[in-house]
This record gives C-alpha cells, sequence and structure tokens, in this order.
C-alpha cells in the first residue's frame, strides 16, 4: 500500500454506532441476566477502586472485570447474540457511507475503540475494516477470563500511541490517516492526524474541533 493512502481510524461507541455503546448494551444484558452469564459485581467493584486515582471515566471504561470467569468464547457468542438482536438495528447507513467516503480515496478501514476486542469482530465485518483494535483481555490457564487487561485500553493518549504505531508498522504516519472520533478524550488522536473528524461530538470536543478548525458531523 502507498504511504499516502494511509488509514481512516474510526472509533466505534458514539461515533459508527451512534448514541450508545456496546459495552453497556452487554453489561445490561448480563445485569438483567437476558444473555447467558453474569455481570460480576464484585470485581468490577474492587478494579474500579484500582483504577479510580486515574479518574472516574478511566475506572469506568477501562474496566473489564466484570467478565471475569468467562471464557473468550462466551463473551465472544454474548457479543455475536446481542449485535445480532439489537446493534444491528442501530447502525445506520451515515455512519457506513463515512467509511465508504474513506476507503474511495484509498484509505484503509481500521476500527480503533476501548471496548473489548472480543466483542468487535462483528462490527469489522459490518464495516469491511482492514483491520480492529480494541482492549485485549488477559485469560488465566484454564482459558478463563481473569478480569484484567492483556494491553492498553485505546483511550485518550494511549489511542494516540496504538494508531502511531500502527500505522508506522505499515509505512504510513498519522499525518497521513485521518480519524473519527465522538468524545473529547479522542482530540488526542485527533490532533496528530492530518484528517480530524468529529462525529456528533460532546461539548468538550466540539468546542476543541470548532477552536481548531477540524470538520464537525452531525447526524441530524
Amino acid at each position: 500500500m502507498s504511504r499516502s493512502a494511509g488509514f481512516a481510524f474510526f472509533d466505534v461507541d458514539g461515533t459508527l454506532l451512534p448514541r450508545t455503546s456496546a459495552e453497556k448494551i452487554l453489561a445490561r444484558a448480563l445485569l438483567r441476566r437476558e444473555t447467558p452469564g453474569r455481570f460480576r459485581i464484585l470485581p468490577f467493584l474492587l478494579e474500579a477502586v484500582r483504577l479510580l486515582p486515574r479518574g472516574a471515566t478511566v475506572a469506568r471504561k477501562a474496566n473489564k472485570a466484570y467478565l471475569k470467569g468467562a471464557t473468550a468464547d462466551e463473551v465472544r457468542a454474548w457479543g455475536e447474540r446481542l449485535f445480532s438482536e439489537r446493534i444491528a438495528l442501530l447502525l445506520d447507513d451515515w455512519g457506513a457511507a463515512l467509511v465508504s467516503e474513506e476507503r474511495e480515496r484509498g484509505r484503509r478501514i481500521v476500527l480503533l475503540t476501548g471496548m473489548p476486542d472480543l466483542l468487535l469482530e462483528p462490527f469489522a465485518r459490518r464495516f469491511e475494516a482492514d483491520a480492529a483494535i480494541g482492549t485485549a483481555l488477559e485469560t488465566d490457564r484454564a482459558g478463563r477470563l481473569t478480569g484484567r487487561r492483556a494491553g492498553p485500553h485505546p483511550y485518550g493518549p494511549a489511542k494516540r500511541e496504538i494508531a502511531r504505531s500502527f500505522a508506522a508498522e505499515h509505512g504510513a504516519e498519522l499525518g497521513d490517516c485521518s480519524a473519527y472520533g465522538d468524545h473529547a478524550s479522542d482530540a488526542v488522536l485527533l490532533g496528530e492526524v492530518g484528517e480530524p473528524h468529529a462525529v456528533d461530538p460532546d461539548r468538550g470536543l466540539e468546542r476543541i474541533a470548532r477552536r481548531h478548525g477540524w470538520s464537525i458531523h452531525r447526524r441530524s
């Protein structure tokens, strides 16, 4: 692939998936016993306390301990079921059009999101992504999730570093790339790419986007 084509990095929750997140949908389904398995409340609370010094948002979003004890295949199956029954109905042609426009320009599509990578596979198929990067989860020798992460959580500066490393590995620089996000935390990555796009931005990201003259997209 030519260096000039670059990549288009897309956030998923709130960007391609409007107004909600796949993890919220999964967590509610587990809490309400609408899907096999259950939300592990105590591990989640303990991990939240551990992460709290990094901020309440990180303590919530980087916290995957609610899945402790499940197998990777179980979580994958839950994600596939919820995608088929609920999430796919929420996806719209508007988000798909953004992806198509970038592909037509010769860019390869990368989904870059904080959700567990086990939930990301149906999104990658739906948007025909060339790569999909989420939060990798640690498993024990028995193949069960420990509740800990096996890699960085793509959020804020970590999302930028992941994108930078990925681009460099494939012969590009972030200046050759575009990126799409909806949350103020995405501004760290958006500020590094050649073409930043704020999609249905929250107030924080909208202020930053207007200050820097970034493209702003709204569904309505």
